[in-house]
């Protein structure tokens, strides 16, 4: 089954966070990548930008489109970055979630994808 995992992220958390906070966090996510491509579950992750700048919501009523600036869900927290699963179940995809760096100081959004 595939499982998207929507990591969170918050500017004010990110700010209390020093230069070595983001060396752990790097080499976190490399073991991490390392070890989901090891066990063939790794499909693809990804940094998204961060900034609600870089964000547009789209919705077409009557046929008329309309774009407004995003993200989809505002407030402090917003979606960083995701990986993307190929996982037994959703207990293993929340195992994996659980050891993602950002799961210490924000939300992990565990989705599987389809039926």
């Amino acid at each position: 089954m595939k499982f998207l995992l929507l990591v969170g992220g918050s500017q004010e958390a990110w700010a209390k966070l020093g230069p070595a906070d983001w060396s752990a966090n790097e080499r976190a996510h490399g073991a991490l990548i390392a070890q989901v491509k090891q066990t063939g579950e790794f499909i693809e992750c990804g940094e998204l930008n961060v900034t609600p700048a870089g964000a547009r919501i789209v919705r077409t009523e009557n046929g008329v489109t309309s774009n407004s600036d995003g993200p989809l869900h505002g407030g402090e927290n917003f979606a960083s970055g995701y990986y993307l699963l190929d996982c037994a179940d959703i207990e293993r995809a929340s195992a994996i979630a659980a050891e993602l760096y950002e799961s210490r100081f924000a939300p992990i959004e565990v989705r599987q994808i389809g039926a």
